[in-house]
C-alpha cells in the first residue's frame, strides 16, 4: 500500500509511478475504484479491467474467465439471499438455488450430497450447503485456472511475468464496496503473478473496518491482513513549498492594485507558500483555496484589486484564527481600525490637547511607513477621495491621511465582497 491522507498527491503519485513501470516493461492495471463502485460486485470490476487489457485475439481467454466468476457470483449472490430472507420464502430459495446449481454445468455431486444429508434436513438448508460448496470449488480451482490463463495472455510479451493491479480511490467508496474489493484482491486473486498496490488513506479505511467489525487488539491494524507491505507517501517539503508557490504566481492578475511589488502575483505566491507551510493543509484543500482566487480575480478583471490579499482573505476563511494577520499587516487597513484611530484623535484632542495629537499623528505616520509604505504610494484613483476633498493633493498629503482617511473605509470591504461573490460558484461549497 502507498498511503496518504486525502489530497496528499495519492493520485498523482499513482499516474506517474505506473507511466513509469510501463515504460521499464511492466503489465500495469490501473483501476479507479470508485467508477465501478455502482457495479456491486468487486470480482467482476477487477476481472473487467484485466480483461479490457487483453490484445484482441485474446478475448476469448477473457470470456472463460468471466464465466467462472459469474459462477461464484450467483451461488454466493443466492446464499447471501438466503440468509437475509425469512419465514414463507423457501419456494423462492429452492427456485433460485435451483437455477444457480443448473449454471454450474457439470456439479452432478451436488444432488447426491442434498440426498445424503438426510429426511431430517430441509431442502433449503441442503441447497445452502451444496451452493456454498459449489462457490468454493470454483473459487479454489476453475476461477485460478482461468486466472492463469489470462495472466500468461496479459505478460506474454513482457520479461516480468507478473501483473501489477494498482488500485485508487478506494476510501471514496461506498463502505461495503470498499470491504469487498479487500476481500476479493485476498480470497480469489492472491496468486502467483499477481501484485496489488493500493493508494489509500489508511485511516480512514481502518475507521470503517471498526465500525463494520469492531474494534481490533491495540497492535493489530485490518489493512495488515491484506498488505504485506505499507509504505507512506510524503511530499518532499521544499518541493511542496514550490508548487504551491508556482500555483499563487500563475494567479491572473489583470490589474495590480499599487505599482510596488507587494501587490504583484509573486507576492502572493511567496504568502499563499508561506502560509501552507505553517498551515499543514493538503495541496488539495490549497488548490481549491487559490481556485477562489482565481475564480475572482478573472469575474472582476476590469476592477484593481491586491492579489496577496485576496489570498490572504481565501486562506483566512478555511483557517480562522489560526492565521494571523502579521503574515500581511496591510490586512489591518479595516474600517474599525480607521474608526478606531480618529475616536483616538478625539480623546487626546479633548484631554491633552493638540501637542498630544500631533505626537499621535507621527506615531501613526511612522507605523504607517514601517508597516505598510505600499499603501502610502498607491495611484491616487485608488483612495476614492469624496469629492468635498477633491482640492486635497494627495501627492503631498500624510500618509495616515491617506491610508486612514480614504483607503480604510472601502479598501478591505471592497476586497472581500469580491471573494464573496464567487465563494458560491466554486464547486464544493455551501
Amino acid at each position: 500500500s502507498i498511503e496518504a491522507g486525502f489530497g496528499r498527491g495519492k493520485t498523482f503519485f499513482r499516474k506517474a509511478w505506473c507511466k513509469q513501470l510501463r515504460d521499464e516493461g511492466e503489465v500495469v492495471i490501473e483501476i479507479d475504484a470508485k467508477l465501478s463502485d455502482h457495479s456491486g460486485d468487486p470480482v467482476v470490476a477487477l476481472l473487467g479491467a484485466l480483461v479490457s487489457e487483453l490484445p484482441e485475439k485474446e478475448k476469448e481467454k477473457g470470456k472463460k474467465v468471466f464465466d467462472s466468476a459469474k459462477k461464484l457470483w450467483v451461488v454466493a449472490a443466492k446464499a447471501t439471499t438466503r440468509a437475509l430472507l425469512r419465514e414463507g420464502a423457501e419456494e423462492i430459495i429452492g427456485l433460485a438455488t435451483d437455477e444457480a446449481i443448473d449454471k454450474l454445468d457439470d456439479f452432478d455431486a451436488l444432488d447426491d450430497v442434498i440426498k445424503e444429508l438426510g429426511d431430517g434436513m430441509s431442502k433449503a438448508a441442503g441447497q445452502l450447503i451444496a451452493a456454498q460448496m459449489a462457490a468454493e470449488r470454483v473459487r479454489v480451482q476453475e476461477l485460478p485456472e482461468q486466472l492463469q490463463v489470462l495472466r500468461e495472455a496479459l505478460v506474454e510479451k513482457s520479461k516480468s511475468k507478473k501483473v501489477i493491479i494498482v488500485i485508487d480511490e478506494l476510501d471514496r467508496c461506498h463502505p461495503d464496496y470498499a470491504i469487498a474489493i479487500l476481500e476479493a484482491m485476498k480470497l480469489v486473486f492472491e496468486q502467483d503473478g499477481f501484485v496489488f498496490c493500493l493508494m489509500v488513506n489508511a485511516g480512514y479505511l481502518e475507521n470503517l473496518a471498526r465500525h463494520r467489525f469492531g474494534a481490533l487488539s491495540e497492535d493489530e491494524k485490518y489493512l495488515d491482513k491484506f498488505v504485506d507491505i505499507r509504505l507512506q507517501l510524503r511530499p518532499q517539503e521544499e518541493d511542496f513549498k514550490t508548487a504551491v508557490y508556482e500555483l499563487a504566481a500563475s494567479l491572473p492578475l489583470n490589474i495590480p492594485f499599487g505599482d510596488d511589488e507587494e501587490f504583484s502575483v509573486e507576492r502572493a505566491g511567496r504568502l499563499a507558500q508561506n502560509i501552507a507551510e505553517n498551515s499543514k493543509l493538503s495541496f488539495r484543500k490549497i488548490k481549491r483555496i487559490l481556485l477562489k482566487v482565481e475564480v475572482a480575480l478573472r469575474c472582476y478583471a476590469d476592477l484593481p484589486l491586491d492579489a496577496p490579499l485576496l489570498v490572504f482573505l481565501a486562506f483566512k476563511d478555511e483557517l480562522g484564527d489560526q492565521l494571523k494577520y502579521d503574515v500581511l499587516p496591510r490586512s489591518l487597513v479595516t474600517p474599525s481600525e480607521s474608526e478606531g484611530f480618529f475616536r483616538a484623535v478625539e480623546a487626546k484632542n479633548a484631554g491633552a490637547g493638540s501637542a498630544a495629537v500631533k505626537a499621535f499623528y507621527s506615531s501613526a505616520e511612522r507605523k504607517i511607513l514601517r508597516e505598510t509604505p505600499e499603501l502610502a504610494k498607491l495611484p491616487v484613483d485608488r483612495y476614492r477621495v469624496p469629492s468635498e476633498y477633491k482640492d486635497i493633493n494627495l501627492e503631498r498629503a500624510f500618509a495616515w491621511s491617506k491610508v486612514y482617511t480614504f483607503l480604510a473605509p472601502h479598501y478591505i470591504p471592497t476586497h472581500r465582497k469580491v471573494l464573496d461573490g464567487v465563494q458560491g460558484l466554486v464547486a464544493g461549497d455551501d
